[in-house]
């Protein structure tokens, strides 16, 4: 850009150099020679032409312009021969007529109504300059005529015993060639401001086009800063290729970051399905004994009052510590996957064939979008359920008052994709990024396991889940599921129609 605009300016700079140091000289020039050369020959003329008028003794108010004519004519006739296309002419103010001898560089004889004509011209082109010089009193030197016919002319008053009786003026034309090169000149200044003028509003637009891209780059980092997921806006030029490097380095970074989280979560997963594991079997015996001495109560004190209330509470909560002892054990030690052919659509119409009473109870419409073209996948059929039921129940429970679950099935690129979207609450974003954790839970009551053995059920058939959220709209969940799964590790595959693969 530096080059284009220095290349740019090269010509009206250069073409300025010229004017100052060689144009203008060469015009200053030919005009002081011609200025003082018509001076010459204007002031010896003058001076004995009013040597003359004071021998006749004539006073100057009084004087006639026939004799002025005739004096000046024996004056400068003389002079004509030798200066060869240099015009003499006296003006008489009184009369406000002209008397010219000589000519100018003629190219062609003239008819007498030509010469009229040209006299008249003379007279209207040189008129003001006379005028001026009367008023004034003094000499002047100037130039006449349109711009392809120039004549420089030096006037000076004719004064008589302090009286201006008469003007006179020696005049020359101009070479073509001079005015045509003066010509040239205004064209090349009004060029060259011309070139400066455009160069001038380019430059100004470059700058303003830089500093906007500068400035909504700045504005992009600034946001980017904040959130590594907000990319430059698209820009052109040499800013566009800075924004599209620095997007590419955020995605990599994004999807490093996404990558790293999956590793701390799996990492966190399996140290707590470890834990979880082992506590539940710490559990689970004296559970088992609990449930035997309460099998035993009921044979041995059958005949006390009221045993049967106590031992049926004490069934109750055995029956729910072993649920919760079973969730820990799923969780931590998945069980073999037990896969088939099955239809999405068909596990999603019997998850809400045994979960329509809650629905109804909680006031929540279900609309169904389920594509009929969907292929069957291959997939443990429980594990897709639970994952099914766990994300129904908590939409649910996230519209206390009733409200609406869309789901949606669809097929793409050999995945079949479910979307749950409910009208509830929604969840906070600093929430939202640990609902997969275990044992996180919102609620009074639970054990915030259910979305971690979903999320641990999906990622076992290869699939995916993610969550949109917003505080006034509600929630979205949409799991991904391979129409062909790579089962990950923490569950065998079983073959459940004995083809032997």
């Amino acid at each position: 850009m530096v080059i284009i605009i220095a290349a740019v300016l090269l010509i009206p700079l250069v073409a300025l150099m010229y004017d100052i140091f060689f144009a203008s000289r060469t015009d200053e020039v030919v005009f002081l020679e011609k200025e003082q050369r018509l001076e010459a020959l204007a002031k010896s003329t003058n001076i004995e032409f009013s040597r003359n008028l004071e021998s006749l003794g004539a006073e100057p108010e009084v004087i006639l312009s026939s004799i002025l004519n005739s004096e000046f004519t024996k004056v400068a006739e003389p002079q004509v021969p030798a200066n060869s296309g240099i015009r003499f002419g006296l003006y008489v103010p009184r009369t406000d007529k002209i008397t010219i001898l000589g000519f100018l560089h003629n190219y062609r004889n003239l008819s007498q109504e030509e010469e009229a004509q040209r006299e008249r011209e003379i007279f209207t082109n040189t008129k003001p300059g006379l005028i001026a010089a009367e008023m004034g009193n003094e000499p002047l030197f100037r130039i006449s005529g349109s711009w392809d016919d120039q004549v420089v002319e030096y006037i000076s008053p004719v004064v008589l015993r302090g009286n201006v009786v008469a003007v006179m003026w020696v005049g020359e034309r101009l070479n073509p060639f001079f005015y045509e090169s003066s010509f040239f000149g205004r064209l090349v200044r009004y060029f060259t401001f011309g070139v400066l003028a455009l160069v001038m509003i380019g430059t100004l637009i470059i700058i303003r086009n830089l500093t906007t891209g500068v400035e909504r780059l700045k504005q992009g980092l600034e946001n980017m800063e904040k959130d590594i997921h907000h990319l430059l806006p698209e820009m052109s030029g040499e800013l566009g290729q800075v924004a599209r490097a620095v997007n590419r380095m955020a995605v990599g970074l994004s999807e490093k970051e996404r990558l790293e989280d999956q590793l701390r979560q799996s990492e966190h997963l399996i140290a707590l399905g470890r834990l979880a594991t082992g506590v539940a079997h710490e559990l689970r015996n004296p559970i088992g004994i609990i449930k035997i001495l309460v099998e035993l109560m009921k044979q041995e004190y059958s005949q006390v009052i009221g045993i049967e209330e106590f031992t049926r509470a004490i069934d109750e909560q055995v029956d729910r510590q072993d649920m919760e002892i079973q969730e820990l054990l799923d969780f931590g030690r998945p069980t073999k996957a037990s896969v088939k052919e099955c239809s999405v659509n068909d596990l999603i119409n019997c998850v809400l064939s045994f979960l329509a009473a809650m629905l109804r109870k909680q006031r929540v419409d279900v609309i169904l979008q389920l594509d009929d073209k969907l292929s069957e996948i291959l997939a443990d059929t429980e594990k897709i359920k639970k994952a099914f039921v766990n994300i129904i129940v908590n939409a649910t429970e996230a519209m206390p008052a009733g409200g609406k679950l869309d789901i949606i099935t669809k097929e793409t690129n050999n995945m079949v994709s479910i979307s749950f979207s409910d009208t509830g609450e929604g969840i906070p974003a600093e929430e939202k990024l640990r609902i997969f954790d275990p044992f996180y839970t919102t609620k009074k009551t639970g054990t915030g396991l259910g979305l971690s053995i979903t999320y641990q059920n999906i990622k076992l058939h290869g699939g995916t889940i993610e969550v949109y959220s917003d505080l006034t709209k509600g929630s979205t969940f949409i799991i991904n599921l391979p129409i062909i799964p790579q089962f990950c590790d923490g569950g065998d595959l079983l073959d459940t129609k004995n083809s032997g693969n």
